[in-house]
């Protein structure tokens, strides 16, 4: 349970970190490719300005091409044309013209060439170009850099934020497992006087049956006992003392010889227990905690039950899971609390909880079983009705 509150808390850390960074991440991607923008346009802008003003010999920017646009007679147009020869050759600036004036838009971009239309005082349209090979290579380095700076400072904190998790919850950790240490070991210790006083109230019995006191002692005492059995059991598995062990078995059978013996015990208390099982499920799992859920689920149902009601249990296969689930008429749980069933020494109705003898306990040590064998246990309440309990396997 430490553990996954543990986890938890990494999880949910390292995500809000994780959104922070992306954040910063997407805001310096987005500046620095807004910035770069910017700076190419101002490029573009500047070698117009400097060309109307200078003509030719105003082509001062490095990596330009820039070609004067002329309508003909027959609405087309023709151009004369300037160009870098260090940067580009003519086939590639004419190349980069055409396809500029080809397009709808005043301005754009070819492969990494930026291009954009002016129209000067005396009425000249001049398209200008620019290389950002080089600009567009130092933006993705920028870009790639800030990136792994930003996912080694998250790798980093990932390490700190564990190491801290572990300083937090240690105190915690080792709170629970003395109180895990002091329940076995009061447990352990109860069962002695426990047991001489059973033993004591059975010899004061032989001598007077009928003695309400002695036999409110036995019957007390028999409570007790089965409430420290269910605690020791709940150390036994927080503590991971209890060993899953996986084999091949059929289930139909193995869940069909647990419930039969309830079956006097539902008749005993005027109640009545249907079996529907599907034959032949093969299953892979733990064959004792299989025994051990049925028999609380069971036991807890016939309990809760009402007077001269109906317990069905059921095993079946659906969408290629297998599923066991156990109703009972009547239900002391509002529909909104159903899995609070699983806390323990949760109880819906308090008296009536005392007077069917139970601890309060084998519904968490049902839960408990189910999660150390990764199976999904949940609870559907119908308040006064009916219960059913799942699980799926």
């Amino acid at each position: 349970m430490i553990r996954k509150a543990q986890i938890k808390f990494i999880c949910i850390t390292m995500s809000i970190l994780l959104g922070v960074f992306s954040v910063i991440f997407l805001s310096v991607y987005y500046l620095s490719y807004h910035q770069n923008d910017l700076s190419i346009e101002k490029t573009l802008e500047d070698t117009a300005a400097s060309f109307f003003i200078a003509g030719e010999e105003g082509l001062i920017h490095s990596n330009s091409v820039i070609a004067e646009i002329k309508p003909t007679q027959n609405n087309g147009y023709d151009y004369e044309i300037w160009f870098d020869d260090t940067a580009f050759t003519n086939e590639q600036a004419n190349r980069i013209v055409k396809t500029a004036l080809n397009r709808v838009y005043s301005s754009g971009k070819v492969g990494n060439v930026y291009y954009k239309s002016f129209t000067g005082n005396d009425g000249v349209t001049l398209l200008v170009a620019t290389d950002a090979t080089e600009a567009m290579i130092y933006l993705r380095t920028t870009t790639v850099n800030a990136f792994f700076i930003l996912f080694s400072i998250l790798i980093i904190l990932f390490f700190i934020v564990t190491a801290l998790s572990k300083s937090v919850f240690k105190p915690i950790e080792d709170a629970f497992n003395k109180q895990k240490q002091f329940i076995s070991n009061a447990s352990h210790e109860l069962k002695t006087p426990i047991s001489v006083i059973s033993a004591n109230a059975d010899v004061l019995l032989e001598d007077d049956k009928d003695n309400k006191w002695i036999n409110n002692i036995k019957s007390q005492t028999s409570r007790m006992g089965v409430l420290v059995e269910d605690m020791l059991s709940l150390a036994k598995i927080d503590e991971g003392k209890v060993k899953i062990k996986t084999e091949k078995f059929n289930l139909s059978d193995e869940v069909n010889e647990t419930a039969l013996p309830f079956d006097a015990v539902a008749f005993e208390k005027k109640k009545e227990l249907e079996i529907d099982i599907l034959p032949d499920l093969i299953y892979v799992g733990d064959r004792q905690s299989v025994k051990q859920i049925v028999n609380i689920l069971l036991d807890n149902a016939i309990k809760h039950s009402t007077d001269n009601g109906t317990v069905k249990i059921e095993l079946k296969k659906e969408n290629g899971k297998i599923i066991l689930s156990v109703f009972n008429t009547g239900s002391d749980i509002p529909t909104e609390n159903a899995n609070k069933i699983f806390e323990r020494f949760y109880r819906g109705d308090q008296s009536r909880s005392r007077e069917s003898g139970g601890s309060g306990l084998g519904l968490s040590i049902a839960k408990s079983i189910a999660d150390a064998n990764k199976w999904k246990i949940s609870a559907s309440s119908s308040f006064g009705e009916s219960m059913t309990i799942t699980v799926i396997l």
